[in-house]
């Protein structure tokens, strides 16, 4: 299935955020959303949609100088973030989510070869555009991150036309209007709020302008003295700007022809019951992109009283509302009298809203609209190597310990990406609803122990329940982003390959890699990293001491033991661990231990998973144990590489973290965990062993 990536530069839940869900979840074969975390990381998640997290930034461009410099800068942290995710995640399509974001990508250079390459892993790129540019600088730079997008999308005629006034863009640039679910509305046919209530509905934001909507409605209260005027909506989150903003418009509605008229109820989640109350919607914005509270109001059956301007102007006609001319406060309050003056008119323009928005603009329309552009682009992966199993053919196994919480993402992510594969939750005497979560689910096998066993106890406890071919060791805090654990038990069950260990590309929750692939402990590669860092290492010698960059397969010494697949008759050949190793270590020992049997271990990077690192262990040892960690991995190279390789590897590893000192103390940055590990490993040799 394609991978799809939706890139967010701003965590806010506004219009244009609610459409980047509907758009992601039309994609066929799944999307995933990387964006901060807010609002729409929280959405992104209920909607059963894979979610990464990025760094938070302002959304402030030119309020001042050192704004605008500040702007530049997050731009340019957001257009490594952006490069760092395409090479990590290698989607079929990056969908760049709004200007920001569109401009990063042409910044980071991933989209400088063009739409036309197709196949390779740079360039292709859709860019969705859900706002007008703010300047004549900005708009260049606009223009010239759409002009290297295999898609671009507009909501509305006004925005295409303010992004491409050349016409350079023919052929590449949609115009898909935003939709709404009307049904959700369907109810809303009852009597309006008495006296009469005008709504404005949406963020308190400067071009907003909801100081207009308090001018407009003052005026219109000269002939309709007993109307009022609910204001539905809040600043975005850290804008000073919009907190001032709401200081204004709390004044002016103090003023005596205003005064008692105005209520301010904040951010609405859900907007229905505000529309049933009011008689109609007002809005203001003379440069809407597009109006997504405007479409709600005809679905609810209120006519919108708009500018003659942007996106509302398209949705509104004379049928379901009225328009004036963008700023004009009294032609604005002209006509919100005469459609409060009549209210049967007013009914009628609502139901000829409603029919307009079932005609024209519903959330399904728009969602195949898009899906069907998205399903057209280019590619920028040749698709091709893949040799997926059926989901019979897998099995996956985890360990809980006080792990609900992770176990439930785990298994939405399995839900979503793996249906009709089998999971062994095998737990280890917790203490909070790990076992509810796993009984739960349909397809989940639970084993339900009384005692902390161990992992590599209860991870061969599981093994011997499962009846597929394949199987997946997966920790409780890793999600699936996909459906490549299929691919990769196709893999492993290849007949013209010999029995591996196959491990996923691991990634951390921004999408930044893990280092979870390993050259044999104490060898050259390994010695080698103890002097020179590996990021200071070119091509093929900074991945034999980094395997875990590869974009390639390549065999590794071993595999932390997050995520690993193989045949299963393999594993259980192998053990697949060692019961004496209560925790810690059994990852590094099955690898060694294949590696004496013949069995390599290979990192796959085309699989991927997020690793969130929720250890339950953490909490239980009260922080990183770095002693129990340095004294696992001791053991287990003395008895897998012997007693000299034990010695050597203690040195290197205490070389390691000393040079890591050294360097973050040059840069003037914290090495408090380095100087906890060095001293894990240098309290080895005073027999010093954790109880």
């Amino acid at each position: 299935m394609p991978r799809v990536l939706f890139i967010s530069y701003s965590a806010a839940a506004g219009g244009a955020e609610r459409l980047l869900l509907d758009w992601a979840l039309a994609v066929p074969g799944g999307a995933l959303v990387a964006c901060p975390e807010g609002p729409l990381a929280v959405a992104a998640r209920a909607a059963g949609l894979g979610t990464l997290v990025l760094s938070s930034r302002s959304l402030a461009l030119r309020s001042s100088p050192a704004a605008r410099l500040r702007a530049a800068v997050a731009l340019a942290a957001h257009a490594r973030e952006v490069r760092r995710l395409a090479r990590n995640l290698e989607p079929d399509l990056v969908v760049a989510w709004g200007m920001r974001t569109a401009i990063a990508w042409w910044l980071s250079g991933a989209a400088r070869t063009g739409p036309a390459r197709a196949g390779g892993r740079d360039g292709a790129y859709a860019f969705v555009h859900n706002d007008f540019a703010p300047g004549r600088l900005i708009a260049a730079a606009i223009r010239a991150a759409a002009a290297s997008a295999a898609v671009v999308v507009a909501p509305s005629q006004a925005v295409a036309r303010d992004l491409d006034p050349r016409g350079r863009l023919t052929g590449r640039l949609h115009v898909v209007a935003p939709g709404v679910d009307v049904d959700r509305f369907a109810e809303l046919d009852g009597p309006v709020a008495r006296p009469p209530e005008i709504l404005v509905l949406g963020a308190l934001v400067g071009w907003k302008r909801v100081d207009l909507a308090l001018e407009t409605v003052a005026i219109a209260r000269r002939s309709l003295p007993e109307l009022c005027l609910r204001i539905a909506g809040a600043p975005l989150e850290g804008d000073g700007a919009g907190d001032e903003l709401l200081r204004s418009l709390r004044a002016r509605a103090a003023a005596p022809d205003l005064r008692g008229a105005v209520s301010f109820d904040g951010h609405l989640a859900d907007p229905r019951a505000a529309l049933a109350a009011a008689t109609c919607l007002l809005h203001c914005a003379s440069r809407e992109p597009f109006g997504i509270a405007v479409l709600e109001a005809l679905a609810a059956g209120r006519p919108a009283v708009v500018p003659d301007a942007g996106g509302p102007a398209e949705i509104v006609d004379s049928s379901c509302g009225a328009v004036y001319a963008p700023g004009d406060a009294t032609a604005a309050a002209a006509a919100l009298v005469s459609l409060v003056s009549d209210p049967e008119r007013a009914a009628k323009l609502g139901r000829h809203g409603r029919r307009r928005a079932e005609e024209h603009f519903t959330r399904a329309a728009s969602q195949a609209r898009f899906g069907a552009l998205v399903s057209g682009a280019p590619a920028s992966r040749a698709g091709g190597g893949r040799h997926d199993a059926e989901p019979g053919s897998l099995a996956l196994v985890t360990v809980t310990h006080n792990s609900a919480p992770e176990l439930t993402a785990l298994l939405d992510s399995v839900t979503r990406h793996l249906p009709g594969v089998a999971v062994i939750v095998v737990d280890c005497a917790s203490r909070d609803e790990s076992v509810a979560v796993a009984q739960r689910r349909e397809g989940v096998t639970v084993i339900a122990l009384e005692e902390n066993v161990g992992f590599g106890r209860a991870v061969n406890l599981g093994l011997g329940h499962v009846t597929a071919p394949a199987v997946a060791l997966v920790n409780p805090d890793v999600e699936l982003l996909d459906d490549s654990l299929l691919a990769l038990a196709g893999e492993a069950l290849r007949a013209d390959r010999p029995p591996r260990l196959l491990a996923p590309r691991v990634l951390n929750g921004d999408g930044s890699l893990q280092d979870t692939a390993h050259p044999v402990p104490s060898g050259p590669a390994d010695l080698v990293a103890t002097l020179i860092p590996p990021a200071a290492l070119p091509g093929r010698a900074g991945l034999a001491v980094a395997p875990w960059r590869s974009a390639t397969p390549r065999a590794v010494g071993w595999a932390v033991g997050c995520a690993i697949v193989a045949r299963t008759g393999t594993l259980r050949e192998l053990g697949p661990f060692d019961e004496s190793i209560f925790l810690y270590g059994e990852d590094l020992e099955l690898g060694l231990h294949a590696r004496e049997r013949g069995v390599a271990t290979w990192l796959w990077p085309s699989a991927r998973v997020v690793h969130h690192r929720a250890h339950s262990s953490a909490a239980a040892f009260a922080g990183e144990p770095f002693q129990r960690l340095a004294a696992a991995r001791h053991d287990v190279v003395r008895r897998r590489l012997g007693r000299r390789r034990a010695v050597l590897d203690d040195a290197a590893q205490a070389l390691t973290f000393a040079s890591r000192i050294a360097v973050k103390t040059v840069l003037g940055r914290p090495a408090a965990r380095e100087r906890a590990q060095l001293r894990a490993v240098r309290s080895l040799r005073r027999g010093d062993r954790p109880r």
